[in-house]
């Protein structure tokens, strides 16, 4: 054996996660207009309307979407937490959390005020 072959069997195992669910893959579902919701990520995708999809209760359009789908596929952290701060922000989540920061801080300097 040489040793690149070797080398190749000791690396083989070391392959790239999958890309999960491609741009086709993602068109062809908007495309057959199917009823069943999509998972990309731990995120569900339903098709409303012509060009409207919710992701998790959030409504996008089929370009965000699309743009939603790369960016949850990404290798990079940041690229996903910036998709899931989107779909945060879309679907009221993110203000959610925002208010009860708001609140735990007035709290705080109640607290501090008073003591």
């Amino acid at each position: 054996m040489t040793i690149g072959v070797l080398w190749q069997k000791r690396t083989s195992y070391r392959t790239w996660p999958s890309p999960g669910l491609s741009e086709d893959q993602f068109r062809e579902w908007v495309d057959r207009r199917s009823d069943l919701p999509l998972a990309v990520k731990g995120h569900t995708f339903v098709l409303k309307g012509d060009n409207m999809i919710r992701v998790d209760g959030g409504k996008f359009l089929f370009e965000d979407a699309l743009e939603l789908v790369k960016l949850l596929n990404s290798r990079s952290p940041l690229d996903q937490i910036n998709a899931t701060l989107m779909i945060a922000e879309r679907n009221g989540a993110l203000r959610l959390i925002v208010v009860a920061l708001v609140a735990v801080i007035i709290v705080v300097v109640l607290v501090l005020a008073l003591h």
